[in-house]
């Protein structure tokens, strides 16, 4: 991934949100230099394996380290939205036959992923 300011600040925020004090150690953890760390925290380039390697570690969201989309803490949010909450009791509307057909239709698509 190219320059990107923003994107070092925000994984500079994310290693100080997680009280990590010493690159040489996170860069011994991640299997990387210390000059790569530093060179994220600039902005510098930053490989997907990397930046997956660094979300996990930190325990951030991805979407957030890397395009800034939701909250450094959005991958945990298990929350019901609204919209939901009415998919639930629009389905529970319908006659059994057809709650079976969707509940059939709905298991048989694989899981997005952690994306909404």
């Amino acid at each position: 991934m190219s320059h990107d300011p923003a994107r070092g600040r925000r994984v500079r925020d994310a290693i100080l949100q997680r009280h990590i004090h010493k690159t040489l150690a996170l860069a011994a953890e991640l299997d990387v230099s210390a000059a790569a760390v530093s060179r994220w925290q600039n902005g510098g380039h930053l490989s997907l394996e990397s930046a997956c390697a660094l979300a996990e570690l930190l325990d951030v969201s991805l979407d957030w380290l890397l395009l800034g989309r939701g909250t450094i803490d959005w991958h945990r949010d298990n929350s019901v939205s609204p919209a939901e909450i009415g998919w639930i009791v629009g389905l529970r509307a319908r006659p059994a036959r057809i709650r079976r057909l969707l509940v059939e239709l709905l298991e048989a698509i694989p899981p997005a992923g952690p994306l909404r």
